[in-house]
């Protein structure tokens, strides 16, 4: 009886097993870390977590550079702190960038007393 031929997924080469990855959410790139361990070294693949770090937390090289991570790493110290706000981070924060923008042009002083009042906010809470 002749071998069995069968190609497994993990068997093949990495170039295309990294680009069906990046068609999965992140949910679904950590469950493939489970899988086997060559999948769950290409889970981690940085460009793949960069897509999901701009996507979900708004975050750019240069943020990533100044924390010293990698894009895995980010999103996970992002995910840790703010995991449960994933599906609305995005639009929350970019609505507090063009209100901060607004604000610094029309009400610079307001700008000031948001800052104050937050600082105050988050003193007490800690």
């Amino acid at each position: 009886m002749a071998a069995s031929s069968e190609l497994q997924l993990d068997q093949l080469p990495s170039d295309p097993l990294l680009h069906v990855l990046s068609y999965l959410s992140f949910r679904d790139l950590v469950h493939c870390s489970y899988v086997s361990k060559r999948l769950s070294d290409l889970s981690k693949h940085n460009p793949l977590w960069k897509r999901h770090c701009c996507k979900h937390w708004l975050l750019t090289d240069a943020e990533r550079l100044q924390r010293g991570l990698s894009w895995y790493g980010l999103f996970k110290l992002y995910f840790a702190d703010l995991g449960r706000y994933i599906r609305y981070y995005a639009e929350l924060k970019n609505a507090w960038e063009q209100l901060k923008s607004f604000l610094q042009q029309r009400c610079p002083r307001m700008i000031v007393s948001l800052k104050v009042k937050l600082k105050s906010l988050l003193a007490s809470n800690c």
